[in-house]
């Protein structure tokens, strides 16, 4: 998602013996945002009250959602009070959606009934390339700031496939999107059913579950709803880290992104300045033949949208804009039809917020790949980035669907 958050380490406290920063009793306001004037209002707020935005308006009359410390609810209701917003509470207690995602009982093994760690994850990927080593081909690309290796897998079952090319959990806290790819990889590996047997064997799959791994980790072990990479932002220290979906080199800084390195949306001092998103894109320029690549996926949380390019115009559609959009409404018809879970798509410009830098852009603009997307999972705000790991399942069943979804209506118009 799009928030424009602030760092939370000076306001989050130390949970007492524990390394991890606690968020008791902060509560998730939903707030209708009238008209520009509230919107300043609330901008011009940000700092003073703590305001942390987990999902922003759209258009005057849509609501945004901001997650404030105990110390400022007062100030922030009175606020809202004095300039007639509408408002309620979501969420009255996160540290008590962030202690339910937290087994009591780790299992190391990969059930998708808890929201695994790094580790747990890499060790599933050495098991699975182990046992179907004729399908799965690892490969890493590159090491991120800290040192961790970025791994990822390709999934083919014959030669000449064209290919589905996907990255998860590029922001941190997005933790239903690892989740979801992993059970995807595992739903290729062992299809049970034969239209998913279908996209296994006549498609190949290109996965990274973690591209942030960095952010991911600090988001586990640490601060929660951490979003951005761990690369230093400013010579002081002060600051941590870059939205590395603004980070691309494609109309880099352009919208949708910011100069600050203390915001959440911080774009990074260039274009392709973090390892993990000047790796990706040479991994994918020098490791994968070029035209491979038909589908580009940035998979994300939340909202339940499929967006495609332009972010950084409403004015403008791509040329194959249209293919775009038949294949985005294969993946969502498919999930209404099974299971009716609604999802939203068009451009991000359009359906959502301006956006520049992105993995989308860069992947149509750059390398000519007819169908990019960002695609965020569950839910529409109810719990945003804290789904209980009992959704990981119905999630990841109902995106699978999207996906035969999607690829079959990719073939109908001779996209793959």
């Amino acid at each position: 998602m799009h928030p424009k958050l602030l760092l939370l380490c000076a306001c989050l406290s130390l949970a007492k013996g524990l390394d991890q920063l606690r968020y008791d009793n902060y509560r998730l306001y939903k707030v209708q945002i009238k008209d520009v004037q509230q919107s300043q209002l609330l901008d011009d707020n940000e700092k003073d009250l703590k305001l942390s935005s987990w999902r922003e308006a759209r258009h005057p009359g849509d609501y945004s959602d901001f997650m404030l410390p105990p110390q400022s609810q007062d100030a922030f209701e009175d606020l809202l009070k004095k300039h007639n917003f509408s408002y309620s509470i979501k969420i009255d207690n996160v540290q008590r959606l962030i202690d339910a995602q937290r087994p009591k009982q780790r299992t190391s093994q990969m059930e998708w009934t808890q929201f695994h760690t790094l580790d747990e994850i890499y060790a599933w990927l050495d098991v699975i390339e182990a046992r179907y080593p004729h399908i799965v081909t690892p490969f890493t690309i590159g090491n991120s700031y800290e040192d961790r290796p970025i791994r990822g897998i390709k999934i083919s079952y014959k030669p000449g496939n064209s290919a589905v090319f996907i990255e998860s959990n590029i922001h941190a806290r997005e933790w239903i999107t690892s989740a979801t790819i992993t059970y995807f990889i595992d739903e290729l590996l062992v299809p049970r059913n034969p239209a998913v047997r279908d996209i296994a064997q006549n498609v190949d799959w290109y996965i990274i579950p973690v591209l942030n791994v960095d952010g991911f980790v600090h988001s586990h072990e640490v601060e929660r709803l951490w979003r951005k990479s761990r690369l230093p932002s400013d010579p002081t220290g002060e600051c941590i880290g870059t939205d590395l979906n603004r980070n691309f080199d494609y109309r880099w800084m352009m919208i949708g992104a910011s100069d600050d390195p203390c915001s959440e949306t911080y774009a990074g001092p260039f274009a392709e300045s973090d390892p993990e998103i000047n790796q990706l894109t040479s991994y994918i320029n020098n490791s994968i033949p070029e035209g491979t690549i038909k589908i580009y996926i940035s998979l994300h949380s939340y909202g339940q949208y499929v967006l495609s390019p332009w972010g950084h115009t409403a004015d403008e559609f791509p040329e194959h804009y249209p293919q775009m959009m038949a294949v985005a409404k294969g993946f969502s018809d498919a999930l209404v039809r099974r299971y009716g879970t609604v999802f939203t798509y068009g451009s991000s410009a359009t359906t959502l917020y301006a956006v520049s830098g992105s993995g989308k852009e860069w992947a149509y603009a750059v390398k000519n790949i007819t169908i990019p997307y960002t695609i965020e999972l569950r839910d529409k705000g109810e719990l945003g980035f804290l789904l209980p790991p009992e959704d990981i399942i119905p999630v990841a069943r109902e995106v699978t669907e999207g996906f035969v979804g999607m690829i079959t209506a990719a073939r109908e118009v001779d996209v793959l």
